[in-house]
């Protein structure tokens, strides 16, 4: 047998396994909870902790776990959705309602994170950002972080939302010149955002191999706040992506978030080079106040010349941004896995400075689609559902699916390395010549 064919056929059935054993849980689970008449509680807003003591906010092991014809099921949050999962899938560690816990060599599950017995020397304020901590729900100011001499890690790294903006100025000497971008093609993907996602996801997985690879022996520490700034960095880009998305698609009597006026006139732009390096970037204009907003800005690999890549294209969003009328740019900084504030090599060496705190607006973004988490769990391969949304091809998806398990792709890059292939497969299954087109043409 060839190897190709021998290494398809043994993710076939690795793939295959796997299906078959997550469907027996989901079943086995199902049945005992509508035996025991349970209902699994939402983790909708939570209300002010008022005065409940902290052992009524801290389930008891019994609430976390259960056996389920002889095997031990233990509840864990992915998010803010709460599963029944086997516990030899679990590993050595689990963040549940009590807070990030541990297996002890017992096989015990602790949490050294716990409320310390005497708490008389805090505050009621401070007694509650404990309780909050130790939860999993803390919530963040755009100026944890900053502080560079007090600095202490945050529980977890602060959305994008919270990531602070720097600013400079727009002068000649920070604008693109034009031989600078003849080596760059560049291209207006705001229309096109399955070409968007694909690009974002490709370098977000490059950077995040390559920062398994390690570091060595002339790493510096800011080369290493830089690889974990950009992989949290092309996380939340690909994250902002799939929202603009379901925003473009929501329905007339959907609610309109928070941050709707951005969303409204978000832009993606990227600058591919070869010898040079490539970027991508989300922003928009403020007309208002003559100034033009960077959420991102990101090298395809930040280790190489990606980061050339990345002034450059900051470079050419100021030059554009002085051609709409603007006077100054905005642009955020990164966060390290620790969520301290971090400032890229390109921010630094065009002379970002840090905007002032007040100058600033706290935002809350709210999460889209929360309605479609189930069902884009259940995809074949991760991304697959957007990938297939963003073409008009949603009804494809089931079909998709099925030739995904066939052919054991695991990975949305294979599916999209195989395009030609799957429009055959779905061809058969009623695909037009307009939707083929679509299909293949990224």
């Amino acid at each position: 047998m060839p190897a190709f064919l021998a290494i398809q056929t043994w993710r076939q059935c690795r793939h295959r396994q796997k299906m078959r054993a997550s469907q027996s849980t989901r079943k086995a689970v199902a049945s005992v909870e509508q035996a025991e008449g349970e209902s699994v509680e939402s983790e909708g807003e939570e209300g002010e902790l008022g005065g409940a003591s902290y052992e009524e906010l801290y389930p008891p092991p019994q609430a976390l776990e259960k056996w389920i014809d002889g095997t031990k099921y233990i509840r864990v949050k992915y998010g803010k959705v709460q599963e029944w999962v086997p516990e030899t899938d679990v590993g050595t560690y689990r963040f549940s309602k009590r807070g990030y816990e541990s297996r002890d060599p017992d096989g015990n599950w602790v949490c050294h994170a716990q409320m310390p017995e005497d708490t008389s020397h805090l505050t009621d304020a401070q007694r509650e950002r404990l309780i909050l901590e130790l939860r999993g729900q803390i919530s963040f100011n755009l100026k944890d972080g900053i502080d560079e001499d007090g600095f202490r890690p945050l529980p977890k790294v602060p959305p994008l939302e919270k990531w602070p903006f720097y600013r400079v100025d727009i002068t000649d000497d920070v604008k693109a010149q034009k031989e600078q971008l003849d080596d760059y093609q560049q291209l207006q993907l705001t229309q096109d955002l399955p070409r968007a996602y694909f690009l974002a996801n490709r370098w977000k997985t490059a950077n995040e191999s390559r920062r398994h690879l390690g570091y060595g022996v002339n790493t510096t520490i800011n080369d290493v706040a830089n690889m974990n700034g950009t992989v949290l960095g092309f996380k939340a880009l690909v994250e902002q992506l799939k929202r603009t998305s379901k925003f473009r698609r929501r329905k007339d009597d959907d609610a309109m978030p928070s941050d709707a006026d951005r969303l409204q006139k978000l832009q993606c732009t990227s600058l591919l080079g070869t010898a040079k390096g490539s970027a991508i970037s989300l922003w928009f204009y403020n007309s208002k106040r003559k100034k033009l907003m960077i959420d991102l800005c990101l090298g395809d690999d930040c280790m190489d010349q990606g980061l050339y890549a990345e002034e450059m294209l900051l470079r050419y969003l100021i030059l554009h941004a002085h051609e709409l009328g603007a006077e100054t740019v905005w642009c955020r900084s990164r966060r390290t896995e620790s969520g301290k504030v971090f400032l890229p090599p390109s921010m630094r060496n065009l002379g970002f400075t840090a905007v002032p705190i007040e100058e600033q607006e706290e935002e809350e973004w709210e999460s889209l689609g929360a309605a479609e988490v189930k069902e884009e769990a259940t995809e074949a391969v991760p991304g697959l559902k957007l990938w297939m949304t963003t073409r008009d091809l949603e009804d494809f998806l089931s079909a998709a699916n099925d030739w995904c398990e066939e052919m054991g792709a695991t990975d949305l890059n294979e599916v999209a390395d195989n395009k030609y292939d799957l429009a055959d497969f779905l061809e058969e299954k009623g695909l037009s010549a307009e939707q083929r087109l679509k299909l293949v043409q990224f």
